[in-house]
């Protein structure tokens, strides 16, 4: 799967994820493993909020690779 911004995305522990933008590149120029920028609603009401990162994939963490937090087109 590649991250498309048309599309509306959860996390594998199906929260919402709002905002999404893709930032390529660091500061200096250099390209990062997680280019993907979120922000995940984790309670409606009262409002809870993540900042969350993935890579194209939707890939929350390559090292350990926990499904939890991974991003999955929301139907």
């Amino acid at each position: 799967m590649k991250i498309s911004l048309k599309k509306k995305y959860i996390t594998g522990m199906g929260h919402r994820v709002t905002h999404m933008k893709i930032v390529p590149k660091n500061s200096a120029g250099r390209l990062v493993t997680y280019p993907v920028k979120g922000t995940v609603i984790v309670r409606e009401n009262p409002l809870k909020i993540e900042q969350g990162v993935w890579t194209m994939e939707g890939i929350e963490n390559v090292v350990w690779g926990d499904e939890s937090d991974n991003l999955f087109e929301d139907k």
